[in-house]
């Protein structure tokens, strides 16, 4: 068993790994990767802030990883196919595998956010990105015609 104590994991700062034009830069949020500093592979889970006036990511959906958010602390917008609504301490979404149901997080106040997010750690899965030219997939981002993106070198 490992006992992982409050603080005892380091913050990672956040670092897009998007290709231009759907880069979101750095330092958008910070994350303590839990499920890693435990030694477990199966699935993962993070403790994530989101700083003020910023987007997790870019809306997508997971062809075969479900999703999890418990929220902590703050108030968070969830965007589910451009429909927004407001999370509070205790509030948590689900996002089932395959479900074509676009999300984002943005955090549309003044103080961080912090949250779990859960999700499995599948080597096939397919990310889709509707209404942009991005896909993806175990072999990196590509164009919707199958053509790759040039690498970033950073991770998302």
């Amino acid at each position: 068993m490992a006992i992982l104590r409050k603080d005892s994991v380091p913050v990672t700062e956040g670092v897009s790994g998007y290709p231009a034009p759907y880069n979101l830069g750095r330092g958008f949020l910070g994350y303590r990767h839990l499920t890693e500093a435990g030694g477990l592979t199966q699935f993962g889970i993070a403790l994530e802030t989101l700083q003020p006036g910023k987007q997790s990511s870019q809306p997508h959906w997971e062809e075969h990883e479900d999703e999890f958010l418990y929220l902590l602390e703050g108030v968070l917008t969830v965007v589910e196919d451009g429909v927004e609504a407001d999370l509070h301490p205790g509030d948590a979404c689900a996002w089932k595998a395959g479900d074509p149901v676009a999300h984002t997080l943005r955090n549309r106040t003044d103080a961080p956010v912090t949250y779990l997010i859960a999700g499995g750690r599948q080597p096939h899965n397919i990310c889709h990105y509707p209404g942009l030219d991005l896909l993806g997939t175990p072999a990196g981002y590509m164009h919707l015609d199958g053509t790759p993106y040039p690498k970033t070198g950073e991770t998302e």
